[in-house]
């Protein structure tokens, strides 16, 4: 069903670019994010939320009067934190003392290159809602279950001197997984599963316009 719906949004958008004739605007886009990442309940180790940061490029095109819809390339870096425990080889740990447990946070840096697609409806001269999808792929780490990562995406902003911002909500659709092959200096093996949870702050400031 989450494949359909990507598809079906895929496209409109692209439908949209092909034959609408208003404008298109190619601007530059920064972005802000608090990234909360979600345990899933196969795998529920704590974690910790962490910022995060992109800057990429965008297109957009004019659908109708009042909708439009725009087609990004960006580069995203996230970080997260997981506490790990390691336990002596036998046994399953329970009744060891403390001094025999290993414990501690893996921070893991995440870099990711995102295309985004979203669909705009202005509500007013300046205040507008928009939501959509978007394809992500985590660059970084030698295993990774979801190739690409798919997220949904609904926001508000506004206008004013050009300038555009907007309050967006980004949810994974499926929970990722990640890790490395080889082992951690204390012997364990570095990798997380979780379900993408962000609050993001994007700009956008266009470059070139043609009408």
């Amino acid at each position: 069903m989450n494949k359909v719906l990507v598809i079906v949004v895929l496209l409109v958008c692209f439908s949209a670019f092909g034959f609408s004739q208003s404008k298109i605007e190619l601007g530059l886009t920064a972005e802000g994010s608090w990234f909360m990442p979600s345990a899933t309940t196969s795998y529920i180790q704590p974690n910790r939320n962490g910022f995060g940061a992109g800057i990429g490029i965008s297109v957009t095109k004019g659908i109708f009067r009042r909708l439009s819809t725009d087609l990004g390339l960006i580069y995203r870096y996230k970080e997260m934190q997981q506490s790990y425990k390691i336990y002596p080889a036998i046994g399953s740990g329970y009744g060891y003392p403390s001094s025999l447990i290993t414990e501690g946070w893996d921070k893991f840096p995440l870099h990711y290159i995102v295309i985004p697609l979203h669909l705009q409806l202005l509500l007013s001269k300046r205040f507008f809602i928009r939501g959509g999808i978007e394809s992500t792929w985590l660059t970084n780490y030698e295993i990774v279950n979801e190739k690409p990562e798919f997220n949904w995406t609904i926001g508000f902003g506004s206008t004013k001197h050009k300038l555009s911002w907007s309050v967006n909500y980004i949810r994974g659709f499926k929970d990722q997984g990640f890790g490395n092959k080889t082992l951690a200096a204390d012997n364990h093996y570095k990798g997380s599963i979780y379900r993408n949870n962000m609050l993001q702050l994007s700009l956008l400031y266009p470059l070139w316009q043609k009408k």
